[in-house]
């Protein structure tokens, strides 16, 4: 799909990725931009564990990595959150709190948090394309579907422009952020 593909564009299973975006303006630089997804930033936070507010280790204890989804228990079907697929990837503590109180999607919709004991990898997120059907013989893939999450051994990931690592969420615990936050 690149003209100029180099390596650093394939990843697992040598799916394509997005690129990340640009560097925000100099009077942004250091803000979370919580609606804008920095996709090579997003793709390291979760292969890493990393917070992806401020890029430091997501903060663990024994029930596991600290996780916050922009899901609702209450609205979900039975036995949610375990094996949940998510793109959203953990945080730290102090960026926990920061993050319910200044994201609007997590403010407006509420959330939910977890520990989560065994993050599996799972695949990716992204556009999925296919063949021209209509031009026989054309190279330019047709547009088929936004927002598609597929596995890693899914025979259409290499139609997928990836933007965002896709995680199972295994070994799940639904706890208080806010016991959490104002524990000493």
């Amino acid at each position: 799909m690149y003209t100029d593909e180099h390596a650093a564009d394939r990843g697992r299973h040598d799916a394509l990725l997005v690129r990340g975006r640009r560097p925000a303006p100099k009077g942004n630089r250091g803000k979370p931009l919580y609606a804008v997804v920095n996709y090579a930033k997003q793709r390291r936070a979760m292969r890493r564990l990393l917070c992806h507010v401020c890029g430091k280790s997501a903060h663990r204890n024994e029930l596991g990595v600290l996780w916050l989804l922009d899901d609702v228990a209450a609205n979900c079907e039975p036995g949610w959150p375990e094996r949940e697929v998510s793109v959203h990837p953990p945080v730290c503590l102090g960026c926990a709190g920061k993050a319910v109180e200044e994201c609007p999607e997590l403010h407006k919709m509420g959330f939910t948090a977890l520990r989560v004991s065994d993050p599996e990898e799972y695949g990716y997120y992204g556009t999925l394309y296919t063949r021209d059907l209509s031009a026989p013989g054309s190279p330019f893939p047709a547009f088929v579907r936004d927002r598609e999450t597929l596995a890693f051994d899914d025979p259409l990931l290499p139609w997928l422009h990836c933007a965002q690592s896709a995680m199972a969420l295994n070994g799940v615990t639904v706890i208080k952020l806010d016991d959490l936050i104002s524990a000493p």
